[in-house]
């Protein structure tokens, strides 16, 4: 049972604040059980697992993402896009940013997005970073995630010889849809 469920409010185990979350024994304030949470996927996929001292030197000032300038927070429930998260970066340094930032960084290749002009995206058919503008908007997603991953030449390129390899298939689905639509 936790403080906003009604119970009993307990102390964070690490640092005295309010504590929301239980984890383990141990009752945590959100900030706290972020960081155990970073720390757990840290070691979940072998790489580097600082301490919460080290990790709480690494939080911004503000609680402001030193790549993209958004605001972050501690909790999902908070905004998914924005959660603070542990980024290792491919040159052995470590940082503390968004979720956003963590997602861009995965996909392009080196530490590149780092130095990619603003409002820009990396197509990984094409291999280039694009202005948005490039991208067709996905209804089905949410957030800064929101544009397809392939730019509009690559999709349209892979659209066409998709129809092509599938002719006869492609054929057939647009008589089935005419036919439909006649028949309403």
């Amino acid at each position: 049972m936790n403080k906003d469920d009604g119970g009993p409010a307990f102390p964070c185990s690490r640092c005295g604040e309010t504590a929301s979350h239980r984890q383990g024994r141990q009752w945590l304030c959100p900030r706290h059980y972020r960081f155990g949470q970073m720390r757990a996927s840290a070691k979940r996929h072998g790489k580097a697992v600082p301490t919460h001292d080290q990790i709480e030197e690494m939080v911004p000032l503000g609680m402001i993402c030193p790549e993209c300038t958004a605001p972050m927070n501690w909790l999902g429930r908070d905004g998914q896009t924005h959660v603070v998260t542990l980024q290792h970066y491919r040159d052995g340094s470590l940082a503390v940013i968004c979720r956003s930032c963590n997602t861009r960084h995965a996909f392009a290749p080196g530490d590149s997005f780092r130095d990619a002009p603003k409002d820009t995206k990396y197509c990984p058919k094409c291999e280039r970073f694009k202005p948005l503008s490039d991208y067709v908007v996905d209804n089905s997603r949410r957030g800064p995630a929101k544009r397809k991953s392939w730019c509009k030449p690559c999709s349209d390129q892979s659209h066409t010889s998709w129809r092509i390899k599938n002719r006869d298939y492609y054929n057939a689905k647009q008589r089935e849809g005419r036919a439909r639509r006649a028949a309403s």
